[in-house]
Order: structure tokens, then sequence, then C-alpha cells
């Protein structure tokens, strides 16, 4: 409620006591001199007295009615004014009041909290004296003038404490004029916003950047390759690189050494290649171990190879994690380059990194540890990916799979102990899918697990089809993947289906790479002993290509070494090429009492060679190529027959 005009209140008082008084005294005389015509002179005066009388009872009366009246009002609205001065004292949202000149006469303790202040160095003072310096005379102006013709001023300043930190305001400015228009004084409410505007940085900064390594995120650099594209020629006179970069076997990495160790890779990662670029360049991540960089005004694709080749070899140079683990990391990268747009938008940045993705599994095809540059060949590429997945789904349910068998066979008596079951696909509309396309489809998806189980099932019922005719198969191997050891329980999965089949464990030969076994981790040793522990033969598939060959072989227990045909290919008759390889491997398993035996043998003279060294057996197309089951047969009875004849 309003207070009350003392003024007023008094001047009203008078005003209605002169009244009654005057219609009082006009009246009452009129009213006496009425009343008592006839009486005497003793009668009329006592009549005037009683007159005088009621009109001071009657004025007092008056009186006490009008001051109790103002008196009630006055302490309304006093308890009003308490309230209010409570609520302002109270109050989290500091208040000031300043006058005319702009000096404080009034702030609440708030402030005090807010400023870390004494009320006493702040009232009296000029608001110009809080001023942080953060902003500039200018600023102050604009602010004072708007209040001026607009009554009303609204937004954020930055004020400091009395410890000289900074923090945030909102601050409200109004002003209050008096009866005359003037300005009577100005009224701030002043908010501290600090801690609200750090909690909107954190949510931006999580909205747009990778808080492992504090790089842009997918977001941020989609905006920065937007903005690139619009602010390059579209004449093609320059161009906008990106480059994805993917740290090959980092999954390996990650599991083997922990996350912890993991997330410092990807740190250290992160910096190595900061430190390759050079300015205008940006650099982000995506999650996992796939970075990204933008390279803008590209004039000549050499540039760009020359920076993924220092790239390359940063990364290549090995990383120390801590006092005690150091690890040597490859890359591989997919590049793409684009003409500028003035207006381009989201879809051209998802299209570009969808062209660098393509890249990027074009590198990790042609080896890892290299670069590539996307094409249209790409985009029919993931075409006919998307067709092999969704084939692949449907081919195992239609039994479109089936096996070949490659013989194996002794070096020195030129005898047929063996073969390798190869996988094949035999599709209705495309014939027969080459493994190199679908195999690592079916891992990548998983689909390997079901497809491995069905080989293994499919082998050993196909030997004991075999050893029931009379014929003799000897061993036969089947290749086994990573995951397939990872999920379920392998060897009793062979156990069983060992049993079922009622074939005698050592016909059965499992081939285990050394990728595989290195993320197996810690459990390697005890899922090989299980392996044994069923009776199957076990083989080291590719050995030599792998990381840790030495090591392992003094741990496990293995049957056979398999020398890898990139190896055998390089056997040349003086001695050099592969050779050496060759012979250190040989000599190694003979040392450690494993049968050794060479793949992809296509020459006489590489035959001669493995020979010569003491290799044990081969297999390769110089005798014969992998063959579907109705041939392999046919072979296994001819060599019956040779033998019973």
């Amino acid at each position: 409620m309003p207070l009350p005009d003392a003024r007023t209140s008094s001047l009203g008082i008078a005003l209605i006591y002169l009244v009654l008084g005057s219609l009082w005294i006009f009246f009452s005389d009129q009213l006496v001199a009425w009343l008592f015509a006839d009486a005497g002179y003793d009668v009329l005066s006592r009549a005037q007295t009683f007159k005088g009388w009621l009109f001071v009872v009657v004025s007092a009366l008056l009186i006490a009615w009008l001051f109790h009246r103002s008196i009630r009002r006055l302490e309304h609205a006093s308890s009003f004014m308490s309230l209010q001065s409570s609520m302002i004292e109270h109050a989290h949202t500091g208040i000031l009041a300043a006058d005319a000149d702009h000096r404080v006469i009034y702030a609440n303790p708030a402030v005090e909290r807010m400023a870390g202040n004494r009320l006493d160095r702040i009232l009296g003072k000029p608001l110009s004296e809080f001023r942080s310096g953060a902003h500039s005379e200018a600023f102050y102006d604009e602010l004072w003038r708007e209040v001026d013709e607009t009554g009303l001023w609204q937004g954020e300043v930055v004020a400091w404490r009395r410890d000289g930190s900074l923090y945030n305001q909102w601050v409200t400015v109004t002003r209050v004029n008096d009866r005359r228009k003037n300005v009577a004084y100005y009224v701030l409410f002043v908010t501290d916003i600090t801690e609200e505007k750090a909690d909107k940085e954190r949510l931006r900064y999580l909205a747009f950047y990778d808080p492992l390594t504090d790089l842009p995120n997918r977001a941020m650099m989609s905006e920065h390759i937007r903005n690139a594209l619009r602010q390059t020629s579209g004449e093609g006179s320059s161009q906008v690189a990106v480059l994805f970069i993917d740290l090959d076997d980092f999954k390996t990495i990650n599991e083997s050494l922990g996350h912890q160790l993991g997330d410092r890779l990807l740190q250290m990662a992160g910096q190595r290649i900061l430190q390759c670029l050079s300015d205008g360049h940006e650099l982000g991540r995506f999650g996992g171990d796939e970075f990204v960089v933008m390279v803008p005004h590209v004039t000549d694709q050499k540039e760009v190879e020359h920076l993924a080749t220092r790239l390359l070899d940063a990364l290549g140079a090995g990383f120390r994690l801590d006092d005690n683990t150091r690890v040597m990391v490859r890359a591989s990268i997919g590049i793409c380059l684009a003409d500028g747009n003035r207006d381009s938008d989201s879809q051209d940045v998802s299209l570009l990194f969808s062209q660098a993705d393509s890249a990027l599994s074009e590198a990790k095809l042609a080896g890892k540890n290299t670069f590539a540059f996307y094409n249209a060949d790409m985009t029919r590429l993931a075409r006919r990916r998307l067709e092999l997945e969704e084939a692949l789904t449907t081919g195992m349910a239609r039994r479109e799979f089936e096996l070949f068998y490659q013989p194996v066979y002794a070096i020195a008596s030129g005898e047929l102990i063996g073969s390798e079951a190869l996988l094949r696909w035999r599709h209705p509309q495309w014939g027969l899918v080459s493994p190199g396309e679908f195999i690592p489809l079916a891992e990548e998806t998983g689909l390997i697990v079901d497809l491995g189980g069905w080989v293994v099932e499919e082998v050993t019922r196909q030997i004991r089809a075999w050893l029931d005719e009379g014929l003799e198969p000897g061993f036969v191997a089947v290749n086994v993947s990573s995951r397939q050891l990872q999920r379920g329980h392998f060897p009793g999965f062979l156990k069983r289906v060992v049993s079922e089949a009622g074939v005698p464990p050592h016909r059965l030969e499992v081939e285990l790479t050394e990728s595989s076994l290195l993320t197996l981790g810690d459990r390697t040793a005890q899922l090989l002993g299980e392996i044994r522990d069923t009776g199957v033969r076990l083989a080291i598939d590719d050995f030599g290509t792998g990381y840790s060959s030495l090591s392992y072989l003094r741990c496990f227990k293995v049957d056979k070494l398999k020398i890898d045909r990139s190896f055998v290919n390089e056997l040349t008759a003086d001695g050099g090429g592969g050779q050496g390889i060759v012979k250190a491997i040989v000599r190694m398993g003979q040392a450690l009492e494993l049968e050794v035996q060479a793949e992809g043998v296509e020459l006489d003279s590489q035959l001669g060679i493995l020979a010569v060294l003491g290799c044990d057996s081969f297999q390769g197309y110089l005798r014969a190529a992998p063959m579907p089951n109705a041939d392999f047969r046919r072979l296994l009875e001819g060599v019956g027959k040779s033998a019973q004849g």
C-alpha cells in the first residue's frame, strides 16, 4: 500500500474540524435561541454553557477518531515498510540505491556478500569506483543514456570483488522520479550469474568438445568445415581437405593394457597430431580412436600428401605411456578434397565425412599404416559392402556356403597327409564370392562366429563320413577367428562337436593367427591349454607376420608353425629374399620340436629350397588348388587305390 502523506493527513483533520466547528457555532446558537426563546436569562445562560461543553466533548471525540484513524494508517504503513525492509535485507539479489549523482545511498547485505566489501565502504561512494575495467567508458555512457531516456537498462556487467577477482553480474537499473519528474534516485538490482554462466559454458563445452582430449567433437568440426567451404573459392583454385585418422589395432592395445593407458594414448596421439599441423588447420576427435583434420585453402594435392606422411611418421614413432609401458602405433588415413561452396550446408559436410571414411576403409584394406584418397569407386565399393552384408545374413539360412579342401603334402615323401578346409560362398546370382571380400565383412559384423561354428561341425561330419567309407583323409585344418575364441566357451564347443561326430580329436587341426592370440591377452595360455586338452592339434597360421612370435612360443604349447606365403614367395635359389627368414623359422620349429608347414608353394624351385631347409610339409598350387568336396573325395579314393596297388 502507498504511504500516507503527513501533510495531507494534518490538513484534512484541520479542515474537518474547521467545517464542523463553524457549522456548530452557526446552527447551535440558532437552535438555543429557538428552543429557549421565552426562557429567562439564567436558563439561557445555562443552555449556552451546556452548548459549549457539548461542543468540547464532540470536538474531543471527533479529534480522537480522526487521530485514531490516521495512527492506524501509519501503523499499517509502518508494518508494510518493515516487511519491505526485511525482504530487501534478506534478499539474495543485491539491491542498491544511488542518488541523482550516482552515489550509493543504500545497499542491502546481499551486495556485501556478493562483492566481499563492507557496506561502510560502499555507502557514499560513486558507482564508478566499482567498475572492473572489463568494459569501456562508452559502455557505461550508453548504459546511463538509456536509463535517462527510457528509465530502464538491463544487461551483463563484469564486476570485481574485494579480493580482486572478477565475477559476472546481471544488472537492472531503474530510474525513480520525484513529483516534478526529476531524478530522485536510481535503484539497481544485481544478481551474481558467475556459476550459472559457468554451467552454461560447461554444457556448451560438452556439446562441442571431446572431454578426454579437449579437441572439438563432430558437431564443432562440422561447423568449422562448413565455414571453410563457404569461405573457399568455388572456382577450383583451392579446396578443403578432410583427413580421417584411425589408430590401427587400438582396440587390442586398449584391452591388453587397460582403458586408463588407452585414454592416455589417445591424449598423446592428439597432441602428436597437433604438432604436425599449421595455422588454420583444425583437429577434432569423433570418438574411439578416430581423429579428423581439416585443412583449408589447399592449392596442391601434394601439400596434403606431405601432411599425411608427416602424421604417419609422427604416430609411428611410438608412445611411452608410463615408465614401464611403451607402445608402437600405426595409423591409417582417409582423405577427401572438396571445392568451396558459399551455400554449403550440413549435408555437404556429411558427404565429406562419408567420403573420408570410405577412403579410410580403402587405406586399411591396403595394409594399414598408409593413406588413401577418396574416389568414385569407393562409393561403388560401399554399396557393394551393403549388398554383401545383407546377402551374408540370408546366405547361411539358404545354405549357400560350402567347403573346399586344399591338400597338404609331406615334402620328404610327397604323400598326402591332410588338408585345409576353406570356406566358400556360392551365391545364386554372383556365383563364387571371393573369401577376401566376404570374410573380413563377416569378421566385422560378427557373423564369422556362426560361420566358423558351422565349418567345425561340417568338417568333423565330413571326416567321419570319409573314415566310414574307408578313406584316409589324414588331418583337416580349420581356421578359427579371434571372435570365436572370445565368445562362448570354444574348447567346450570343440569337445562336444568332436564327440558327437565320433571323430578322433587328432584328425582336427585348429589354426590360429598370431594377431588373434594377441587379442586374448592374459587368457591366451589358459585357452590354448584347454584346446589342447580336447585332443585336437594346434597350429599357428601366418607365422612371422604378427607381434610377439618368440614370446608366446616360449609359453604356449602348439603342434605346428605355418610359414606365411609372403615369405615363401620370396624364396630364391641365390639365398636372397625370404630364404633367411624361412630358414630361421624352420630351425626355430626344429629346436622347439614343432612341425613346420609352408603355404602358397607354386614353384618347383620353392619346394626344392624348402626340402633343403628341412621344412616338413607344404600346400600350394604347385600340387593342388583348393577343390570342392567331391573332387577331394576322388583324390582320396585315388590315393587309396595307389596304396592298395
